[in-house]
């Protein structure tokens, strides 16, 4: 099985145990990508040894299973990231509270290698627009945020469904949330 890894690069108490993790999937012989950028913070930042894997830039990966390392912050990174991929992430908490990130790190992974586990459907939202800055990540997990750039007046936002329009807002603002929310 190949498992794609993020992790959470602010924090290094909740990144230490991607060591122990590591370990349990050497265990099962698994093949391992991870982000560039969490494999660097691992390596530079907390002077792990990480076993050889492959590196990946953005959504620039392919696995069968995703794997975060974190909180819900980094979970809704990773889930930016697979978009329309349709690949299932293990959210694995190392805080305090998760509502996505909700396996902790000493649970075991026998039961993902022996298909002992649910997939939770959810919706993505995906964002098209004219700004290459934002089409970076075009996916969301559980909003999206169209905001005014300054405090001084109101936008005007014109919003349609599958094209057809709907209405005309003037406001500070515009969240279009999944199911999931924000």
């Amino acid at each position: 099985m190949k498992f794609a890894i993020f992790g959470n690069t602010y924090q290094a108490k909740k990144s230490s145990h991607a060591e122990n993790l590591f370990r349990l999937l050497g265990q099962h012989n698994a093949q391992l990508c991870i982000c560039r950028e969490f494999h660097h913070f691992l390596t530079t930042d907390l002077h792990l040894n990480i076993p050889d894997a492959e590196l990946f830039d953005g959504d620039d990966f392919c696995a069968d299973m995703v794997i975060s390392i974190g909180g819900d912050g980094t979970f809704l990174k990773a889930a930016s990231r697979v978009g329309k991929k349709n690949i299932p992430i293990l959210g694995i908490n190392t805080g305090r509270l998760g509502f996505l990130a909700d396996i902790s790190p000493e649970e075991t992974f026998d039961e993902i290698y022996n298909n002992h586990y649910k997939v939770e459907e959810r919706s993505v939202l995906q964002l098209r627009c004219d700004d290459e800055r934002l089409m970076q990540s075009p996916y969301a997990l559980n909003e999206i945020a169209v905001l005014k750039r300054d405090s001084s007046s109101m936008i005007s936002i014109h919003a349609a469904i599958n094209g057809a329009p709907l209405t005309t807002y003037q406001a500070d603002g515009l969240v279009i949330s999944t199911p999931t929310g924000s």
